[in-house]
């Protein structure tokens, strides 16, 4: 039957989401365990947190990226299992990429902010500053996955939409 082979790759895609979000979890965890010391020439380590900072590592894009492929996967198979919902599957697409654009957005201009609010706790040899996530970052990272996720959600609703081979034939 169509419907089962649709249900079993819905099944086969929430399996490898799960899989690429947890991955991608633990390569953002693993990046955020590791102490960053940017040298530039002189006797005197920058660290992160100071006037010079040369943005996200490769471990951490690499991190997001495999998060946000499994949300991606995620959107695919919650597309193929919710049928229902596929007359609306054009505003899904569109709000999805909205979300994405306004989150990226977001943290474009968050990356480009001043921080002048941080303090001194627990690092006393590191000589870094503790600045918390601002809102706007906040909001940007929701954005993104949550607009990544009904996205996904488009191209499940599609691939769920077509007619199989075998119902055209019969």
């Amino acid at each position: 039957m169509p419907s089962d082979k649709r249900y079993k790759s819905a099944t086969a895609l929430f399996l490898g989401a799960a899989v690429f979000i947890i991955v991608g979890i633990v390569v953002l965890w693993w990046d955020s365990q590791q102490e960053v010391v940017f040298y530039s020439g002189s006797y005197v380590p920058l660290v992160e947190d100071s006037e010079t900072y040369f943005g996200p590592g490769p471990a951490e894009v690499l991190g997001w990226v495999l998060a946000l492929l499994g949300v991606g996967a995620l959107g695919v198979a919650g597309g193929l299992s919710l049928r229902q919902l596929a007359r609306f599957k054009a505003w899904f697409l569109i709000a999805g990429l909205l979300l994405a654009a306004g989150g990226i957005g977001a943290l474009l201009w968050d990356y480009n902010q001043v921080r002048t609010f941080g303090w001194f706790a627990y690092a006393p040899l590191s000589e870094a500053a503790f600045v918390p996530d601002s809102a706007a970052h906040v909001m940007g990272e929701l954005g993104l996955v949550a607009g990544t996720l009904l996205a996904g959600s488009y191209l499940g609703f599609r691939l769920g939409s077509k007619p199989s081979g075998s119902a055209i034939r019969g």
